[in-house]
C-alpha cells in the first residue's frame, strides 16, 4: 500500500492489528529485511522501510485474489488523512528528532497516494481531512503543495459534510496560489457563506479566506490591500491561539508593506512576528522571522540584515533544513542590499525550491533576478520581468526595473522584450530565467563569492 516506503511509526498504524500485533511489527520488519524482502534505508535519525517494485507488484495483487485491496487501502488513507495535523500538533517539540517538514517532504508520495484513493472513492471524510490539514499557513508555507482541492468539493456528500467550509476555504488558497484569482474569490463567497451557516464558525476557515485574498490582492497589485489582509490573518490566528500562523502572517504583511517601498510600516511587523516566533520556540519560525526582519531593515541597517542572515541560516543548519520560503527572503536581502551575484546564485536556489508553491512568490524571486541582471543583460531582465508580471503586478519597488530598461533598451524594444516573456508559459519562463542566470553566474564579473 505505501508509496515510496515508510517508517516504523506509518507501518506499526496501518498494518498492525487485524491479527498482527502492533509491538510485533518492528520484529516482523526486521526478518523482512534479513531476508531481503524488505529494503531498509536510513533518513538521517529515521529508518524507512519499502519494497522492492517486483516484490511490491507482487504483493498487491495477492491482495487483490483475496479481495482485501480495498480494505488496506482505506486503512492507509486513514493514516496519511491526520498526518498533517498529527504532525504539526508534534511540531515544536523540541524532543522531535526529526522536523516535520522534513519528514512529510518524505512522506509525499504516500499522501498523494491517499489523496487520489479518496477522489477516486468518493471518500469525502479523506479528502476533507487532507484539505484540513493544509489550512495552516505554517503548513502551507513550510510545506508547499499545491492540491485541486476543487475536484473534493464535487465529491458526492461534500456540501452536506461540516468540513465543507474549511474544505473550500482551502481549496481557494489553493487556486489563489495558482494565480486563478477568479476561481479563487468565487471559492471564497462560497467558503464564507457556507461558515456563516455553521452553529460554530471556523476562525480557521476565516483566516484562510484573508489568505486568498492577500494573494489576489498581490497578483492584481494592489499591494496595500494585501498588507491588509495579511494583518487580518495575523489577528485571527492569534486570536485563536496559533502563535505561529500568527507570525507567518505577519511576514506576509511585511513583503506586501516592502513591495510598496513602506519599510517604516515593515519593520514593525517582522519584530512582532520574530516575537511571536520565539514565543513558540520553533527555530524554523524564527529562521524565517529574522529574514523577514533582515530584508525590512536592509535599505536603513544592511549590518543588522545580514546579522539576520547569518543567525538565521545557523538555526537552518543546526535544524538539518533550509526552507524555500527561506531561500526567497535570501535572495530578497541579497537584492536590496545590491548583492547582483548574490541575488541570482540565491534565487537560482529559491527557484528550484519553490516548485511546489505556487506562482506569486516564484514570479517575486524573477522580479529580483531581473533586476540583478538589468546592469548586465537588459534584455534579458525585459523577458523575464514580462514574465513576472503575468502573475504578479509590477509593485513600485520594481518600478525602478520599468524605467531603467527603458532607457537602456529603448522603450518600444523594452515593449517587445517584455511581451515575449508575457507569452512564454510557466515552464518556459522558469527554464528561461533559471539558464539565463546560470549563464550570468558563470560570466568571469559575475565570479565573486555571493
Amino acid at each position: 500500500m505505501f508509496a515510496g516506503g515508510a517508517n516504523l511509526e506509518a507501518a506499526e498504524a496501518v498494518c498492525g492489528g487485524e491479527g498482527i500485533d502492533t509491538g510485533a511489527v518492528f520484529e516482523l520488519l526486521a526478518a523482512l529485511v534479513a531476508r531481503s524482502l524488505v529494503v531498509a534505508e536510513e533518513h538521517g535519525p529515521q529508518t524507512r522501510y519499502r519494497l522492492l517494485e517486483p516484490i511490491r507488484q507482487y504483493g498487491e495483487e495477492r491482495l487483490g485474489h483475496a479481495g482485501e485491496t480495498e480494505r488496506w487501502r482505506a486503512r492507509h488513507a486513514s493514516y496519511y488523512a491526520d498526518l498533517l495535523r498529527h504532525i504539526r500538533d508534534h511540531g515544536h517539540d523540541p524532543q522531535e528528532e526529526v522536523f516535520w517538514a522534513v519528514r512529510l517532504g518524505t512522506e509525499q508520495d504516500n499522501l498523494l497516494a491517499a489523496w487520489s484513493w479518496a477522489l477516486a472513492t468518493g471518500n469525502v471524510g479523506t479528502a476533507f481531512s487532507i484539505l484540513a490539514g493544509f489550512a495552516s499557513v505554517e503548513v502551507r508555507s513550510t510545506y508547499p503543495l499545491l492540491l485541486p482541492g476543487e475536484a473534493a468539493l464535487e465529491l458526492p456528500g461534500a456540501a452536506e459534510h461540516p468540513g465543507y467550509p474549511l474544505a473550500l476555504a482551502v481549496s481557494a488558497v489553493f487556486a489563489s496560489n495558482r494565480a486563478d484569482g477568479t476561481g479563487a474569490e468565487e471559492l471564497c463567497r462560497r467558503a464564507a457563506d457556507a461558515n456563516a451557516g455553521q452553529a460554530a464558525p471556523d476562525w480557521r476557515v476565516e483566516e484562510t479566506i484573508c489568505a486568498t485574498r492577500q494573494n489576489n490582492a498581490m497578483t492584481a497589485g494592489t499591494f496595500a490591500d494585501a498588507a491588509r489582509f495579511a494583518e487580518q490573518a495575523a489577528g485571527l490566528a492569534r486570536a485563536g491561539g496559533d502563535l505561529a500562523d500568527a507570525s507567518v502572517e505577519l511576514t506576509f504583511a511585511t513583503t506586501d508593506h516592502l513591495l510598496i517601498d513602506d519599510a517604516p510600516a515593515a519593520v514593525p511587523l517582522a519584530r512582532e512576528a520574530l516575537a511571536l516566533a520565539r514565543q513558540t520556540g520553533a527555530p524554523a519560525l524564527i529562521a524565517t522571522s529574522l529574514l523577514a526582519l533582515g530584508a525590512a531593515v536592509a535599505d536603513t541597517d544592511p549590518e543588522q540584515a545580514r546579522a539576520c542572515l547569518r543567525e538565521s541560516r545557523e538555526l537552518s543548519t543546526a535544524l538539518g533544513y533550509h526552507s524555500a520560503v527561506d531561500l526567497l527572503w535570501a535572495t530578497a536581502i541579497a537584492f536590496l542590499l545590491g548583492d547582483q551575484a548574490a541575488t541570482l546564485e540565491l534565487g537560482r536556489r529559491a527557484i528550484r525550491g519553490l516548485q511546489w508553491a505556487g506562482r506569486i512568490r516564484m514570479a517575486l524571486v524573477l522580479y529580483m533576478i531581473a533586476g540583478a541582471l538589468l546592469a548586465t543583460r537588459p534584455d534579458v531582465a525585459a523577458i523575464i520581468q514580462g514574465a513576472a508580471e503575468t502573475y504578479v503586478a509590477e509593485s513600485p519597488k520594481f518600478a525602478l526595473l520599468t524605467s531603467t530598461v527603458a532607457a537602456s533598451l529603448g522603450e518600444e524594444r523594452a515593449r517587445e522584450l517584455r511581451a515575449r516573456g508575457a507569452d512564454m508559459d510557466w515552464d518556459q519562463a522558469l527554464a528561461y530565467t533559471l539558464t539565463q542566470t546560470t549563464q550570468a553566474l558563470s560570466e568571469p564579473e559575475s565570479k565573486t563569492q555571493p
